[in-house]
């Protein structure tokens, strides 16, 4: 039908519009297939193009009715001539469409294979079409494979190729015509899909015409140009060949809880059983949190066993896939251990999940049931407070060493005393801050005990104190201890026997305790930062011992007590533990009296000396009594002696 509409269009020039024809116009109605516009002549435009229509005659003679489109006021005419119009009738048939792999009739350069005879038919049929008419032909196999990214399983034998294009010539004399060709299915190790139909589409088209051809024939507008069929491969599934399998799955995890800071490394062992028929193309899908990270698969478990298993990314989720067999046959059980390592758990909440379930691409009951599986996440952090104290005891008095009313300087007190605190982490987990506080043994009512001095720190910390340390400005000494004091600290530091004789007395009596309960302390104040596993923080107070105060109760030991607690208040998790550790312990310094151990401070050539004169007056009194004859003086017989010579007097006679 052509629909005159004179001046119409954007240009107002004027349009023809042609609608086909069809059998059901009165439900689908007309289609538009073409658009005539008026063609420009030398003299310009034809203003009203499509006032007057004239068809229903053949001006060329080729058995289709012709159409003459003129315009308004003009003395110019456009003729249109129709072209024949080619039926095409298209069929393939696949012999056999079932293909057994196991069957192997043709043969590669190599091996034998199964193969697959392809027939591809074409009919024309029309009205005053030519004697010869070109069909172009493509045939594509495993088409949708191509779609989808896969791999094809099917080609042609003699190219090796999943694709052909051929032109059939066909026409009035020749109104149909076949071609044959064979395909044969790929090694099974080629491709994974077993189950999906091999798909053979063949698309046909009117060839382009030749140079110098007058008016070509063009394809009826209803004549289809897409033909496909389908081939299936043969599976071990009845004789239905649909193969319905039961895949269960069950999954166990070596641990139920991670703490932060630790390795956190984790296996999942894995049960997989087919209870069905065959199931095709089986893959096992783990989804692993953000936290983890897949490690490989357990090689040292004989009964596991060794899959191969990759990483894959979907829509931004991260899959461990597992081959479990293409098919996994009935009656298959297989038991495989996945490791993993779970580290980033600093944003993590109270638990992590690992989803997994088996898929295959079976048509029905194609998935096993999914499992999930949670592990609940913990920090947990384990503090030491560690203390030592510098000498760990003093004795007094010491060695003409008296202390200054007015001190200056730091030595002019007393011996230096140090306690050294150190909070340590052993893990796993960190903590972000604590506070830390420490009583200091500082005066018992308006006497000093341990005079602070300094206060150094190492490690994220730092303190304060409620009161200024060394209020009364003592000069630092370079040597922190008179010689003598050194030496007296260096014998007092060395094991017990050393001093056995001159503080055994003082030992013997029962030591009082100064600690914040009965005296006055200074309090230091500390925030912890961060603390890794395997980190400290340290303080370490400086001091001197007030001897004069302690000199002013001779005989009395003491023991000074600093104590010190530590309570963490904040942890850099999401994840809160119920309780935060905190504890708290004391430092102790012995003070001693007894007879001050004097040899270090004789010179040894004064001992030498000393030796020396008392054995030369001992050899001048040894001569002098060998010059008097002390050592000449006769003895007077004993009684024995006596006896003896009667004796012998008595036995000669009598011989006589």
């Amino acid at each position: 039908v052509a629909v005159g509409c004179p001046f119409g269009g954007e240009e107002r020039g004027g349009r023809v519009l042609i609608y086909n024809g069809n059998r059901d116009v009165t439900v689908q109605g007309l289609t538009l297939s073409q658009e005539l516009r008026a063609a420009w002549t030398p003299s310009g435009s034809l203003p009203g193009y499509g006032f007057t229509l004239r068809g229903g005659r053949d001006l060329d003679n080729n058995q289709y009715p012709d159409l003459i489109v003129g315009a308004f006021g003009a003395g110019e005419v456009s003729v249109y001539r129709a072209r024949a119009v080619v039926s095409v009738e298209a069929e393939m048939i696949l012999t056999p469409r079932i293909l057994n792999p196991d069957d192997r009739q043709c043969h590669l350069p190599d091996t034998m294979v199964t193969c697959l005879k392809v027939d591809v038919c074409a009919a024309v049929s029309g009205v005053g079409i030519p004697g010869a008419v070109d069909l172009k032909a493509d045939l594509q196999l495993d088409w949708l494979k191509g779609t989808r990214g896969g791999v094809k399983r099917v080609l042609f034998l003699d190219t090796q190729q999943p694709q052909r294009t051929v032109v059939l010539t066909l026409g009035r004399t020749r109104p149909r015509a076949c071609l044959s060709y064979t395909v044969y299915l790929r090694e099974e190790g080629e491709f994974r899909d077993k189950l999906t139909p091999i798909s053979l589409a063949l698309n046909y088209s009117l060839a382009p015409p030749p140079p110098g051809q007058d008016l070509p024939p063009v394809l009826n507008h209803y004549s289809g140009t897409f033909l496909q069929e389908q081939a299936y491969i043969l599976l071990d599934c009845g004789e239905d060949n649909m193969c319905i399998p039961d895949l269960q799955l069950s999954v166990t995890m070596d641990r139920s809880e991670l703490v932060i800071g630790n390795d956190n490394l984790v296996m999942l062992t894995i049960n997989a059983v087919n209870r069905g028929e065959g199931a095709y193309e089986t893959e096992l899908h783990t989804l692993i949190p953000p936290e983890a990270d897949y490690i490989g698969v357990e090689r040292r478990v004989e009964a596991l066993s060794k899959l191969n298993c990759e990483n894959r990314m979907v829509n931004d989720s991260r899959l461990v896939v597992c081959d479990l067999g293409n098919p996994m046959v009935a009656g298959t059980e297989l038991s495989v251990g996945l490791r993993f390592s779970v580290q980033r758990l600093e944003d993590a909440g109270p638990k992590i999940s690992f989803e997994l379930q088996i898929h295959s691409s079976n048509k029905d009951n194609s998935d096993s049931n999914p499992v999930s599986l949670n592990l609940s996440i913990a920090a947990r952090a384990q503090l030491d407070l560690r203390g030592v104290s510098h000498p760990s005891q003093v004795v007094l008095p010491f060695p003409r060493w008296e202390p200054k009313e007015k001190p200056i300087k730091e030595d002019d007190v007393g011996p230096q005393v140090t306690h050294i605190y150190e909070l340590h982490n052993s893990g796993p987990s960190s903590i972000r801050e604590a506070e830390l506080q420490v009583g200091w043994p500082s005066r018992f009512r308006d006497e000093n005990l341990l005079y602070a001095m300094e206060i150094q720190t190492e490690g994220p910390i730092s303190c304060r104190t409620n009161t200024s340390i060394n209020p009364l400005g003592l000069q630092n000494s370079s040597l922190q201890d008179t010689p003598e004091l050194l030496g007296f600290l260096r014998n007092s530091s060395a094991p017990p026997h050393r001093h056995k004789r001159s503080v055994s007395a003082a030992q013997s009596y029962s030591s009082k305790t100064l600690n914040c309960s009965n005296i006055i302390c200074l309090r230091i104040m500390c925030v912890v930062g961060r603390l890794d596993r395997g980190k400290s923080a340290v303080v370490k107070i400086r001091s001197r011992l007030w001897a004069h105060t302690f000199l002013q109760r001779r005989n009395d030991p003491y023991v000074l007590n600093s104590t010190v607690s530590f309570a963490v208040t904040a942890m850099p998790y999401r994840v809160r533990p119920p309780t935060l550790p905190q504890h708290t312990t004391s430092m102790g310094t012995l003070v001693l009296w007894g007879t001050p151990d004097v040899a270090f401070a004789v010179p040894l050539w004064v001992i030498i000396l000393a030796i020396l004169l008392g054995l030369l007056v001992l050899a001048m009194l040894t001569l002098a009594m060998w010059k008097c004859g002390f050592f000449d003086r006769a003895r007077p017989p004993a009684d024995d002696d006596i006896s003896d010579r009667e004796q012998l007097t008595s036995d000669q006679s009598v011989d006589a």
